[in-house]
């Protein structure tokens, strides 16, 4: 088990999955509960009842959250899913009790006329241990090309992105980051009372997570980079310095033409954003294939039948 000062927030890309979808639960569960996953934020989850699913299968202890953004296109809305642990979270609330649902996010000043493909989901979440401790969450599926063919295909091979396609990726990532993160990590809500005083619940981290289909250069990725992990924004409230994080491949090579076998990863697409002057501490990694000889010993095609062709990221927060 990991500290009890420390939280652990994770995004996964689980590829594809309706509740029809031919997915290993017990090995989702396994991965989740062996890394002592207090929040995770889900990419390619296309119904309420694959939630429902992920859920019977973690317990009672857990609960979660589903919802898709409106789009004409079927690729585009495929949906996102918050599921946590409720020994350890709980969803914010006002002062009524009454909770603050996660919400696809689309209230945001559109640079230069351009909107998102696929808007965030959007979670507030508190500490069971400090309910005036707030975590935001921004869930993101960054839109992989406008072609739904292509979003809907295996292969996430760099080298067959078109320029354009890359370039609005850049841009959607540039809302999100510039736009969209500050503005929610400044965003004062209801007043949280408790029995003495008139407080104002604050965040102590705000993150945007999840696939942004580009990746960092520290990485060893081929192309396809992050033109700005790591800048300054000086507004009318305080200075952030935001930073894109989690350098490890994450995406599994599509299988070869010849139906040979994956070999190794391809991308670095998942990732963490965030202020890095809030007072917390920070790593994160992604979380590599079962290497139990029970389940995959690294057997990468394999995982990518059962599981996804990503791998679940992992940041720690260690409150300070």
């Amino acid at each position: 088990m990991i500290d009890t000062d420390s939280y652990r927030i994770g995004s996964f890309n689980i590829q594809k999955f309706h509740e029809n979808t031919y997915k290993k639960i017990g090995i989702i569960k396994k991965i989740i509960k062996d890394n002592s996953i207090d929040i995770l934020a889900i990419q390619e989850i296309f119904s309420k009842g694959a939630l429902d699913k992920l859920l019977a299968a973690l317990g009672t202890e857990w609960d979660g959250r589903w919802d898709s953004p409106n789009s004409r296109s079927v690729s585009a809305a495929e949906g996102y899913a918050f599921v946590w642990n409720k020994q350890r979270i709980d969803l914010s609330r006002r002062k009524n009790g009454e909770a603050f649902e996660p919400v696809i996010h689309n209230q945001y000043p559109h640079k230069n006329g351009m909107t998102l493909i696929r808007n965030p989901f959007y979670g507030r979440f508190v500490l069971k241990a400090n309910k005036m401790t707030e975590i935001r969450l921004l869930n993101t599926h960054i839109m992989f090309s406008q072609k739904r063919e292509e979003n809907e295909s295996d292969d996430h091979d760099s080298s067959e992105k078109l320029p354009g396609d890359v370039t609005k990726r850049k841009r959607e990532l540039e809302i999100l980051s510039k736009y969209i993160l500050p503005k929610i990590e400044n965003k004062d809500y209801d007043r949280f009372w408790n029995e003495m005083d008139d407080i104002c619940r604050k965040p102590c981290a705000t993150i945007l997570l999840g696939d942004y289909n580009l990746n960092l250069r520290a990485s060893g990725a081929k192309d396809t980079f992050i033109d700005e992990p790591f800048f300054i924004i000086t507004d009318g409230k305080s200075q952030k310095r935001i930073v894109t994080v989690q350098s490890d491949l994450t995406t599994l090579k599509a299988k070869p033409k010849d139906g040979g076998p994956i070999k190794g990863y391809a991308n670095n697409f998942d990732h963490f954003t965030y202020n890095d002057l809030r007072p917390i501490s920070t790593k994160c990694w992604a979380v590599d294939v079962p290497n139990d000889p029970q389940y995959y010993a690294g057997d990468l095609d394999k995982y990518k039948k059962d599981v996804s062709d990503h791998l679940m990221i992992v940041m720690e927060l260690s409150l300070i």
